[in-house]
């Protein structure tokens, strides 16, 4: 599953302009945090000079947008 999730966000980096992000992807410690976390945002705004959370919401939106 954790592959899935990493080709999703890899398609949808590509999407929005960015590729070669390097960015994990993991079950978090704490349960209520959800089932996987990823540090994308934070690793794509650095490289990119972006504010993570409005990346964070991009990412998201467009993620949401593969599912329907």
């Amino acid at each position: 599953m954790k592959e899935v999730i990493r080709e999703a966000i890899n398609d949808v980096l590509k999407e929005l302009g960015f590729s070669g992000a390097d960015f994990t992807v993991e079950h978090p410690t704490e349960l209520s945090h959800g089932d996987y976390a990823t540090n994308v945002a934070m690793a794509v705004a650095k490289l990119a000079g972006k504010n993570p959370r409005e990346l964070a919401e991009k990412i998201v939106e467009k993620l949401e947008g593969q599912i329907e």
